[in-house]
């Protein structure tokens, strides 16, 4: 059995080697020495046994018993040490290992569609948190081969310095000849390891070296301070804090941490590379540092290569969520707005519209106020996040105030989910006449969006394109989809009754997106398009990977912010996208009003001013599995570059086909357009670069004649109301089916008027 030994060991060494952390020269090279087998076993296990932290011996049950081993346990606070683990397997099982501890905790279980953290858990038990200090996972492959002997490689993460008592075991997931769902064999073993009434761990006095508060002075270009989204990764590419040592405001499913200027985060001694942005309208700005004991600070200076607000264009996410999908749920159902706005601050973004959802219904509802917010972005449970060695104090920033967050409504999770999400923005009472839980809540969406309606608030579709893929990237198309998911259904039935005032998207597949919105605008309805992200549900980089730019002749300030930004989508010019191209002053003849009149049909001169950033060259190919770009399934700058040039293309569109087109250089500077385009009927124009950005229409109407540009498209909304219903009827309570069928009625009513007055097929 020399040579298997031998090749599990030498494994083991070079896992150490690729992470970082390799043995001395001379014993690797001793190692290869013993390759022709001339030594015996207990040669190699004599090398590496200095090295070895745990020694394992699986018992005839699988039971894995652990002992220390001759390795000092030296470990690293804020950093992780790797150690060999001998494992001694006399009966040669074979299973899957799993390392663990008394004092670490496990990172997500997934239940439904929120994630609970164990960690958020026992939010309310400072002692568990306080005592869970330490992280452990083996590195490289875990599987148990059969092998007599065999190592393995064991990282292990401190959160404290200084003295720390602690144990560490292991837990045998045997192969089983019969697969279980509900009992697989690392539940399995799980449980029978519970069951034992003998000690299986090993334990140890660990000696953890000290890291140190490295205090971050983060600069926009002109030296203010602000917050910034940093990502602190070591040669390993392991982010810090380690992300299964996080409690907010830090978010275990974030590769980065939120800071303001003058935070810490606390990092032992070594080399990293730290990346920090705030949102798309900066490029990426990336430092190695070398920290040594005398260093306590790191300067950034951010990017800027746009700046919207300097034309009078305020960003917006009109859909994050405080609680549920990522984020955990118990016991607090989410995150207070003192992380709300850190995240928020940490994108650039002017507002963002924190939804309150079925998950955490009746935890965040308390935060609505009917009013647009600024907190301190302060910790907002102290007494938990110091058990968790959070320190540092919050800093105000210079742009703090710039960014607001208003609370209201996404009715998902709701009986009426199944017609699509509908978003409620600018509402003055969150609860429903009548209800006193969700499922008293209407089961389809029109009375909802008329509830919205009377309080003047603006109401529209969440993720539109969900459920409306179909077999061709057209548009405009006219393929009926079959409305099986939760995205714009039952708005082709709230638009015609006056009901809804926008869908948002900017999340998946343009076509799957805007199909909709291109033939309601083509027989003259006046519906809006936003950018979400749904952070984390689609999404979990952060608020803003989708969003909407809305002029204004001044930034939106104070508690009615959200209120002034929602006139400005109504009446002023806006657009959306990705944020990483932009349309300033989008204008027909020089003339940016949304509503125009023209006496006759003629040309008419489009022009913008438009700004796009690409880095020269495409990034390179990604990991096996790992998505291209941040955005994985939707839009992105990157997804709109003709071939490998820095080119992208503008398109001018006239009721929703391209009229012309031009190419940009996205070196990010602003750059003039013009498109000379003949206008023959009534008709909607926009600008867009596919998968990047587009501008809400400007609608010209001439000789008075309202817009009725395609026939085609009144009797492909008019279809689509058929296959709506034939979905989406059987789950409408049968009390209100009449009702429903109704409204149905009235709007393929409504279609077939604009039809007959439509001037084209």
């Amino acid at each position: 059995m020399f040579q298997p030994l031998h090749a599990s060991a030498t494994r083991a060494v070079e896992k150490l080697r690729d992470i970082g952390e390799p043995l001395p020269d001379d014993l690797a090279s001793q190692l290869a020495k013993l390759a022709d087998g001339s030594q015996s076993s207990a040669a190699v296990e004599d090398l590496l046994r200095p090295y070895v932290l745990v020694d394992v011996s699986i018992d005839e049950q699988g039971l894995p018993i652990s002992t220390p081993g001759a390795a000092q346990p030296r470990l690293v606070q804020h950093g992780w040490r790797s150690f060999l683990v001998r494992i001694d397997n006399p009966h040669r099982l074979v299973g899957d290992l799993a390392a663990q501890s008394n004092h670490v905790l496990n990172t997500v279980d997934y239940h439904s569609h929120a994630a609970r953290i164990a960690m958020a858990d026992t939010l309310t038990i400072v002692p568990r948190i306080k005592s869970s200090w330490l992280e452990v996972k083996l590195a490289g492959p875990t599987d148990v081969s059969g092998l007599d002997v065999e190592y393995k490689v064991i990282s292990l993460y401190s959160r404290d310095g200084g003295s720390q008592s602690g144990e560490l075991g292991f837990v045998l997931a045997v192969e089983e000849a019969e697969h279980s769902y509900t009992r697989p064999p690392m539940a399995k073993a799980w449980r029978r390891m519970g069951s034992e009434n003998r000690p299986y761990q090993a334990s140890y006095e660990f000696d953890c070296l000290s890291a140190r508060d490295i205090r971050f002075d983060i600069r926009e270009p002109d030296g203010s301070s602000c917050v910034a989204a940093l990502t602190v990764r070591d040669s390993q590419r392991r982010s810090y804090p380690s992300k299964g040592m996080r409690l907010a405001p830090d978010m275990f499913f974030h590769e980065h941490v939120y800071r303001a200027t003058g935070e810490v985060i606390t990092l032992p001694i070594g080399q990293y590379e730290i990346s920090a942005r705030r949102g798309p309208e900066y490029r990426e700005v990336r430092v190695e540092v070398d920290l040594t004991a005398d260093d306590d600070a790191v300067t950034i200076e951010l990017d800027r290569w746009a700046d919207p607000a300097r034309h009078g264009y305020y960003s917006g996410d009109p859909h994050i969520h405080a609680g549920g999908c990522s984020h955990y749920s118990v016991p607090s159902e989410g995150v207070n707005p003192e992380t709300m706005i850190r995240h928020v601050r940490g994108e650039g973004l002017w507002m963002g519209s924190v939804l309150t959802w079925g998950p955490c219904y009746y935890h965040q509802k308390q935060f609505f106020s009917g009013s647009s917010i600024s907190p301190r972005a302060e910790l907002e449970w102290p007494a938990m996040q110091q058990a968790q060695g959070m320190n540092w104090d919050p800093q105000d920033t210079d742009h703090d105030s710039q960014s607001l967050l208003r609370y209201d409504l996404e009715v998902s999770g709701f009986p009426s989910s199944h017609s699509g999400h509908v978003i409620l923005l600018g509402l003055t009472d969150q609860d429903y006449p009548g209800t006193k839980i969700i499922e008293d809540w209407p089961s389809y969406n029109l009375p909802v969006m008329r509830w919205g309606h009377a309080q003047n608030a603006m109401v529209g579709y969440a993720h539109c394109g969900l459920g409306l893929s179909v077999s061709t990237s057209e548009l405009p198309n006219y393929v009926i989809p079959g409305f099986q998911s939760i995205g714009s259904n039952e708005i082709i039935v709230d638009v015609p009754l006056g009901a809804a005032d926008f869908q948002c998207g900017a999340e998946f597949d343009p076509a799957s997106e805007l199909n909709i919105w291109y033939h309601l605008l083509n027989v003259g309805y006046r519906t809006l398009m936003l950018g979400e992200t749904d952070y984390p549900c689609i999404y979990d980089d952060g608020p803003g990977v989708g969003r909407t730019y809305v002029q204004l002749p001044e930034p939106p300030q104070g508690p009615q912010a959200l209120e002034s930004w929602l006139g400005g989508l109504k009446d002023r010019a806006s657009y959306f996208g990705d944020g990483r191209s932009h349309v300033y002053d989008f204008a027909i003849d020089g003339d940016t009003t949304r509503e125009q009149t023209a006496d006759a049909a003629g040309p008419v001169r489009v022009s913008a001013t438009v700004a796009a950033w690409l880095p020269e060259d495409p990034p390179a190919l990604p990991a096996a599995g790992q998505p291209a770009y941040s955005a994985p399934v939707g839009w992105h700058l990157e997804r709109s570059r003709i071939g490998r040039t820095r080119t992208v293309l503008v398109e001018v569109l006239v009721n929703g086909v391209p009229a012309g087109s031009q190419e940009l250089v996205a070196d990010g500077n602003e750059q003039a357009v013009e498109f000379d385009v003949p206008l023959e009927r009534s008709s909607w124009v926009a600008l867009r670069i596919l998968r990047s950005v587009h501008t809400q229409p400007i609608f010209v109407e001439l000789a008075g004649r309202p817009i009725r540009a395609s026939r085609r498209s009144a009797q492909w909304l008019h279809d689509s109301v058929d296959a709506l219903w034939k979905a989406k009827s059987g789950f409408i309570r049968e009390a209100e089916r009449a009702d429903a069928r109704e409204a149905y009625d009235a709007a393929q009513a409504a279609y077939l008027t604009r039809s007959d007055e439509a001037e084209v097929d």
